[in-house]
Formats: structure tokens, C-alpha cells, sequence
């Protein structure tokens, strides 16, 4: 790689960890995020495979590095900043390979500057992390099928094993580096194919202990991910659905300028590149995983898109650096490079601003809004109320509980005083309260959601006074979800 390439790259590298860790713990967290943080604690309890059912296998061993026991939000998202730049980098040596440096840099700017991306890249979830190691493993696949030996194949091996054991949503990458080793490979059939047995036996052998470990366990393997699968009744896949919730995601995060470069980008690859074999295979590789998302997904939310969008963008940077070969003058090149990158960072820049200061008013599509701002899945209340704690607990020797689900009540523990945990025993919690009730005449109660998912306490024969309350935007004082009692027997 040339000097001036090489820092180009730095500064693409840089350029993302500026953006995402401004500000990072200001969003409060998500239920899964709380889910990640209490798997990530356990790795300290020695249960490296903590409730690996759902398809998350070791995702949290890289949170837990960071100690989530102190600054859990900052542990767990900085994790996700991390892999992401492991996934710029691949995406911006893949493009450079295939078409130079000036699509190789408007392949980073589409990725610093897409406000999707900026989004899920600032959380604990386990999907933007599978989907940088997914496109690290089809870099590898590119490296290896122009003959970087079995070392390439090992690589690719590793990368691919590990983007499926951070998440399942990565296992449609095994059909894409499948595409690229057996169609735009160099050699003869049989090098191609035993290249390609050589991934699949060390990908294979990434899941031999978390394997063992269910089946000594006797624990379920991987039911909740494979339903994600498209099947029959209730959770049958649905192509309309999820290209509808595709097209929210794509216009519904307040910047339509990475959109329309990335279509253009698109559009020129396939019109400037797609003829070539090699360049068939590759764009095939990137759209495959979409598809079989978008065809076999059941239940594909927005943050699932994150797996597959960095794979797209780097086929869009390439197109535009295609494009860009048509400009014969360097002068103008690096002009138009500039016009562009200029106008992708005018795009996010409210977006980035609005995360850095006020989350809440964050423009985002229906669906995100829900699970991030407004739902009980958002942290928004519980995260205040345990904040709070210390100064509306009077009598801080009765046990707290907390009536909400148990990942929601793990979760509002991160932000709680170690004095004053919640004792996280359900929705609604009834044992727990009730046994508070009669061993000590009196039990705080912070209710989430009543009666729908935390108890009525107008149900309890205890007298109820109720300690404060906490709206989540878009609620009121009169309509606030999470509230805190103080229930005592009469």
C-alpha cells in the first residue's frame, strides 16, 4: 500500500472513532443492551456461554474486557466502536484493491457519514459488530482466492467463524465467500473447492466447545435464532414486510445524501464493473446476505440491517471510484472526491449533533423510535428512577423490587447504587413482593408498564403511596410508565 493510501486509510479509521464515542453513554440503554452487559458480567462469574440460546455466543466476552461492573453503557457500546473500525478498515482495503484509493476513501466517508450506521454503531448490540468481522471475512475471501495460500483460507476461516459467533444474522456470509472462492478464484476447480473445504472446516471449528457446552448442558441449540428463519404460522417470513422495513430505515434516519451517493455508486458498479467475472461474484457476495435476509427473515428488526449495509456501502464506494476513472484530470478527481465526501458530511452533521445533546428528538424511523425512545424496551424512565434511588429512598433497609421483565430490571441495576439493587424477580414480580411484604411489613416497588407488565398495586392488600414517577418522552407526569411505590402491609 502506498504511504499517501495508508494515511488516508488512518484518517478514515479516525475519522470513526471521532464520530462515535462523543457522548456515548447519553442514550440510556436498551433491553438487549442490558441483556449483553449481564452476559458480559457473568464471563466474570466463569459462564462464558451465559443463556447462548438466541444466537449471541460471544459477543460479550469483548464487553467484558472493558469491567461492565463499572460504566456499564461506556463498556458495552465502546466494544461495538472497536469492531467497527476493524470493519472500515476491511471495507477500505477491499475497495482500494479492487479500484484505488479515491473509492477506497468515499467508501469510508459513505460509512462515517451514514447516520444509520453512526446509530447502531453507538450501541451494545451484537449486529453492526457481526456485520464489520462479516466483511473482514470477505476481504480475507478476496485476498485468498487470488492465491494467498491456505493461510488466506485460515483467515477467512477465523473471520467468518467469528462474525457467526457474535451473531447468526452473519451466517449468510458463509454464501458469499462460498461465491467469491468458487467463482472469481484463481486456479483449477479443485484448488478452488479444497480452499473453500478449508474455511468451512476452521468456521466449523469455532462452534466445537460453545457446542459441547449445550450439549453437556442439555440447553437448547440456537432455537430462538433459527426462528428467526423464515417458517409457516405466525412468524412466516414476509418479503413485502421487510422491504418495507428496508425502505424505513433507508429514508427514515433524517439524511437521504448517503442514500443517493450509495445508489449512484451501485448503479455505476454494476454498469462500469458487474462484466468482469471477478466483479460479478463480488457484487453477488455483498447482495447475497440482503436477500436471504429479506427472503427468509421472520423477524428482521431495523438494527438487523446493520449486518448487511457496511457490505453495500463498500460496493457503493467502489462504483463511485469507478466512476471516478472517467475523470482523467487527478486536479478534478480529487475535487469531485471532495464535493462528495463534503456533501455526505453536511448530511449527518444535525443527525451526529442531535445524538451528542438530546438523543430523545433523534429523527428516526417508526419502528427505532419505539424500541429506543418511547417503549419500555428504551431505558428512558427506569434509567432516571435508578438514578434517583439515593434520594427517594427513605428507608434504605427495605428491599427494592423491580416489576418489570428480568432483562429490563438486570438492565436498570447498571445505573442503580450498589445499595440500593433491585431485587429482579419477573413481571409482575408478585413472589418477591409479597415475600418482602411479610418478612419486613414494607417493600419498595418501581413498576414498569401497569398493569400490562408490572403489578397493579391496587391489586396488593397492602396500603400503596406512590414516591414519584418518571415519564419516558412523549408521556406526561399524568402518563408516566415507570413509577415508584411504597407498599406496606396494613
Amino acid at each position: 500500500m502506498k504511504v499517501r493510501s495508508w494515511w488516508i486509510g488512518v484518517g478514515l479509521l479516525l475519522g470513526l472513532w471521532a464520530t462515535r464515542v462523543g457522548a456515548l453513554e447519553l442514550l440510556p440503554l436498551h433491553n438487549d443492551e442490558g441483556l449483553h452487559l449481564t452476559r458480559a458480567v457473568e464471563v466474570w462469574h466463569l459462564h462464558p456461554f451465559w443463556a447462548i440460546s438466541d444466537g449471541k455466543i460471544i459477543n460479550h466476552w469483548l464487553i467484558a474486557a472493558f469491567y461492565p461492573q463499572h460504566e456499564a453503557a461506556f463498556a458495552g457500546r465502546i466494544a461495538t466502536v472497536l469492531v467497527s473500525l476493524v470493519g472500515l478498515a476491511a471495507g477500505y482495503a477491499l475497495t482500494r484493491r479492487v479500484i484505488g484509493s479515491a473509492g477506497a476513501f468515499l467508501t469510508g466517508m459513505l460509512w462515517i457519514a451514514n447516520p444509520y450506521l453512526f446509530f447502531y454503531e453507538r450501541l451494545a448490540f451484537s449486529d453492526a459488530e457481526a456485520g464489520a468481522l462479516a466483511l473482514a471475512a470477505l476481504w480475507a475471501a478476496w485476498r485468498t482466492r487470488a492465491g494467498m495460500g491456505w493461510r488466506g483460507s485460515v483467515l477467512t476461516g477465523v473471520l467468518l467463524g467469528l462474525a457467526a459467533l457474535f451473531k447468526f444474522t452473519a451466517v449468510p456470509y458463509a454464501a458469499s465467500v462460498a461465491l467469491i472462492l468458487l467463482v472469481a478464484g484463481g486456479g483449477t476447480l479443485r484448488e478452488r473447492a479444497l480452499r473453500l473445504a478449508v474455511v468451512g472446516l476452521v468456521t466449523a471449528a469455532c462452534f466445537v466447545v460453545p457446542l459441547a457446552y449445550l450439549a453437556v448442558r442439555g440447553d437448547d441449540f440456537f432455537g430462538i435464532a433459527l426462528g428467526w428463519i423464515g417458517g409457516a404460522g405466525e412468524g412466516q417470513a414476509s418479503l413485502v414486510g421487510n422491504l418495507a422495513r428496508l425502505g424505513e430505515q433507508l429514508r427514515g434516519f433524517g439524511s437521504l445524501t448517503w442514500v443517493i451517493l450509495s445508489g449512484a455508486g451501485l448503479a455505476l458498479l454494476v454498469v462500469m464493473g458487474v462484466p468482469r467475472r471477478a466483479m460479478l461474484a463480488l457484487v453477488g457476495a455483498g447482495v447475497l446476505p440482503l436477500a436471504l435476509m429479506l427472503v427468509l427473515g421472520t423477524e428482521v428488526l431495523s438494527r438487523h440491517f446493520v449486518v448487511v449495509i457496511p457490505g453495500l456501502v463498500t460496493l457503493a464506494g467502489m462504483g463511485l471510484g469507478y466512476g471516478l476513472r472517467r475523470i482523467g484530470d487527478r486536479r478534478s478527481l480529487q475535487l469531485v472526491a471532495g464535493m462528495g465526501a463534503t456533501a455526505l458530511v453536511f448530511g449527518v452533521i444535525p443527525f451526529m449533533l442531535t445524538a451528542y445533546t438530546t438523543p430523545a428528538e433523534l429523527p428516526l424511523p417508526a419502528d427505532a423510535r419505539y424500541e429506543h425512545i418511547t417503549s419500555h424496551s428504551s431505558g428512558y424512565g427506569l434509567r432516571e428512577a435508578a438514578e434517583g434511588l439515593g434520594e427517594t429512598i427513605t428507608r434504605p433497609e427495605l428491599r427494592i423490587v423491580g416489576s418489570m421483565f428480568p432483562d429490563s430490571c438486570r438492565r436498570t441495576n447498571f445505573y442503580a447504587p450498589e445499595r440500593l439493587q433491585l431485587v429482579c424477580d419477573g413481571a409482575p414480580g408478585m413472589g418477591a413482593i409479597e415475600a418482602a411484604l411479610a418478612a419486613d411489613g414494607a417493600v419498595y416497588v418501581l413498576a414498569d408498564h401497569a398493569p400490562i407488565i408490572g403489578v397493579d398495586v391496587n391489586t396488593v392488600r397492602a396500603r400503596a403511596t406512590e414516591i414519584a414517577v418518571y415519564a419516558r418522552p412523549d408521556e406526561t407526569a399524568e402518563t408516566a410508565s415507570v413509577v415508584l411505590w411504597l407498599l406496606e402491609r396494613e
